[in-house]
């Protein structure tokens, strides 16, 4: 339980952000496919992207030698963090995960987060800034029809169905860091589950909201100095579009969400606890090899 489990949507998800998440879901990797995917990202990152834009003649020598320095800089400098935070995290779950614990989890993914965003940014505003019309408007309609995957699956279900799908999702996510859980574990997640207020209508209005915002940017190509302070705006506002009730109600959800981690870890049996620890540093290890070995 390294982790708060994303909801399917707590975050704007757009396509050239997407490329990253290649890069932090070696974190939910079995042990040796971290090592074989994360040597793979130097081309699947590109076949990702190519599926939001289609790069073109300068474009693509831009991006393949950006990507290159980027990865370089990421194995050398990033995944020694990596290592060194599950194993922190190790330590503390062995004794038994605390509030505090938890919190600082979230603050250290956080940090870890923005600075892939922070050494991206300059790069990224750079390709989007060669793009054509054309490509502008290929990207937005693979963004409505990652929209229209987001409502078949947020919006168009009961209330007890979306409550019963988190419930999935949070189990599936708990049992990658402990293996099965019992019954008694399944039904504390049932419970908290019946107090998750769902927030896809909300968050689907924050993809749209965010999606104008970049579209407005984007037609300002032409104009590089207004084009490049607004876009790094925009990447550095990741609540961009967040209304103060959408807030609110992601607060409620994440101490609840909380709440019910520390009553799982507290239920915890020897082994569960073994399988969670032995994980972490297995990671650990693997960012410690992937980060020895030559970019």
């Amino acid at each position: 339980m390294a982790g708060t489990a994303d909801n399917g949507g707590t975050q704007v998800r757009t396509g050239f952000k997407g490329w990253l998440v290649l890069v932090l879901c070696t974190l939910v990797l079995s042990g040796c496919a971290v090592r074989f995917f994360y040597n793979q990202l130097d081309w699947l990152i590109p076949w990702y992207l190519d599926d939001y834009i289609e790069l073109e003649g300068p474009q693509k020598d831009l991006f393949k030698s950006r990507l290159d320095d980027y990865l370089k800089w990421h194995r050398q400098s990033q995944l020694p963090k990596y290592a060194d935070f599950l194993e922190s995290l190790a330590v503390h779950a062995e004794k038994g995960l605390t509030r505090t614990d938890i919190a600082d989890v979230q603050t250290r993914t956080q940090v870890l987060a923005q600075a892939l965003v922070d050494r991206l940014k300059p790069d990224m505003i750079e390709l989007f800034a060669m793009a054509s019309d054309a490509q502008v408007d290929d990207l937005f309609k693979k963004f409505a029809e990652d929209d229209a995957r987001f409502r078949k699956q947020y919006l168009q279900k009961s209330l007890a169905e979306q409550r019963r799908q988190r419930a999935k999702e949070v189990r599936h996510y708990v049992e990658r860091w402990t293996g099965s859980l019992d019954d008694k574990q399944w039904k504390l997640i049932k419970r908290w589950s019946e107090s998750f207020d769902p927030m896809g209508d909300d968050i689907f209005e924050v993809r749209l909201v965010w999606q104008q915002e970049f579209r407005r940017i984007l037609q300002m190509r032409s104009d590089r100095p207004a084009y490049d302070h607004a876009f790094a705006a925009l990447l550095d506002t990741p609540t961009y579009g967040r209304t103060e009730a959408l807030q609110q109600k992601m607060d409620r959800n994440e101490q609840a969400l909380i709440d019910l981690y520390l009553a799982l870890d507290a239920s915890l049996s020897a082994d569960q606890r073994q399988h969670m620890v032995k994980k972490l540093r297995s990671y650990a290890a693997d960012f410690r090899v992937l980060a020895a070995q030559p970019g």
